[in-house]
């Protein structure tokens, strides 16, 4: 948020302030220009008198607080307020500025200065103001900045395939309840099932596999003596169900699915959950 606020003040005071020259006659003009006074006729008998000063704004009322510590370089608050009332009063001898003219102009150079130092224009030691100039816009800030774009839009697209794994996930996991109620509903249930999650481990039909089962049942050793095998979890087997019931199992390859996986990956990834497959004639050929 500072940085934007820095690039929008610089924008503004080169677009405002370009060939600003230091004299008193370009202060009063750019003074002139920004605090306009509203006349008020109480009767038709009376006098016009002076109604409240109404500014430009503060970010016009910044440029002018800006220009006077920049000429000064080194000034106070006080100093700076009583100039520019000073000075309004000149161009207008014929109005006489109330007390709550003043007020409002010394509340806005206030407030003008909080601005200046918030975007590290002007610094303040104790009651004296001092100028450290404009902020400049790097060639290496714009190329950080390109990066983190380019880093940001990179981190939204590992989101989005993970989002659409997700959602993918959920829906076949809506099918297979549907399927499930469906097969309980017509009484022809299974007398044995997978429950979620599982691995599926596949191999060739007349592979030679050795299996080993720790007393825990937490370790599972395989040895499959050279034959290729392949890994699946339960969100690649739903997935892989629901493409072959919308007729598009042709499109479905292992080399997809193995790209879809790999594309997930981010910074995150530990606390990511996405469709898992494995293929040991893939990481061979690597």
């Amino acid at each position: 948020m500072r940085l934007w606020a820095l690039l929008w003040f610089q924008s503004c005071c080169f677009n405002m302030l370009g060939g600003y020259d230091v004299t008193a006659i370009s202060s009063d003009n750019m003074l002139r220009s920004h605090l306009n006074i509203q006349q008020d006729d109480a009767s038709a008998t009376k006098k016009k008198r002076v109604s409240r000063i109404v500014g430009g704004g503060l970010r016009q009322f910044s440029i002018i607080v800006c220009k006077k510590v920049e000429c000064k370089g080194r000034t106070t608050y006080s100093e700076v307020a009583d100039e520019i009332i000073a000075e309004f009063a000149t161009h207008n001898n014929a109005m006489s500025l109330d007390e709550f003219d003043e007020k409002n102009i010394r509340r806005r150079v206030y407030d003008a200065l909080n601005v200046l130092m918030a975007l590290n224009i002007v610094a303040k030691d104790k009651k004296e103001i001092q100028w450290k100039g404009l902020p400049t816009t790097k060639v290496k800030d714009l190329e950080d900045l390109q990066a983190l774009r380019v880093k940001l839009i990179k981190r939204i697209g590992n989101k989005a395939t993970y989002l659409q794994e997700l959602e993918e996930q959920f829906v076949g996991l809506q099918n297979l309840m549907l399927r499930n109620q469906q097969l309980h509903q017509s009484g022809n249930v299974p007398s044995e099932g997978f429950s979620l999650p599982f691995i599926l481990v596949q191999t060739r039909p007349h592979a030679t596999v050795e299996i080993e089962i720790s007393e825990d049942m937490q370790l599972v050793h395989f040895d499959f003596n050279s034959t290729p095998f392949s890994l699946h979890d339960d969100a690649y087997i739903l997935k892989l169900i629901r493409y072959h019931q919308l007729g598009q199992a042709k499109h479905f390859s292992q080399d997809s699915v193995a790209h879809s996986s790999s594309s997930s990956s981010s910074a995150d990834k530990s606390q990511e959950t996405t469709p898992f497959h494995w293929n040991s004639e893939i990481l061979g050929a690597r």
